[in-house]
């Protein structure tokens, strides 16, 4: 039989894992989500400003906006707040994946009364989860 001693020991060690290491990987998966749901909203409300600076990576702006630096950001302003009769919604997730500074969600989205089911992938940038690509 197991010394007190020793069983306080691995109690102590079992809370300190599910503190820091299941609790960060359970708010990494709420965080990632958190920045899906803040993504739909950007793009349904045309928020330019928190999508283009604080919701997607400097590579997925400079990739979809075909330009750099202050002219990606810029770019990327100016092509969001001219979409015209889109709307979107954020119906469900249906699952998120994290594997360490990457994650994948995937979300229910609902446009024009469509359901369709996408994938997004984040990364982690400056400790924030940033959308990096959509399928």
């Amino acid at each position: 039989m197991a010394r007190p001693a020793v069983l306080r020991s691995a109690l102590a060690i079992c809370v300190v894992a599910l503190l820091c290491g299941c609790g960060g990987g359970g708010g990494d998966k709420k965080e990632a989500e958190q920045t899906v749901r803040a993504f739909v909203k950007a793009v349904d409300e045309r928020d330019a400003d928190t999508y283009c600076d604080d919701l997607i990576t400097k590579e997925f702006r400079e990739k979809t906006s075909f330009a750099t630096g202050d002219e990606a950001r810029d770019s990327c302003k100016r092509d969001l707040k001219a979409i015209k009769g889109l709307h979107i919604e954020l119906v469900r997730i249906a699952s998120t994946k994290v594997d360490g500074d990457k994650a994948t969600v995937t979300a229910v989205i609902k446009d024009s009364d469509v359901e369709n089911k996408r994938e997004i992938q984040l990364e982690k940038d400056g400790g924030d989860w940033r959308i990096a690509g959509a399928g």
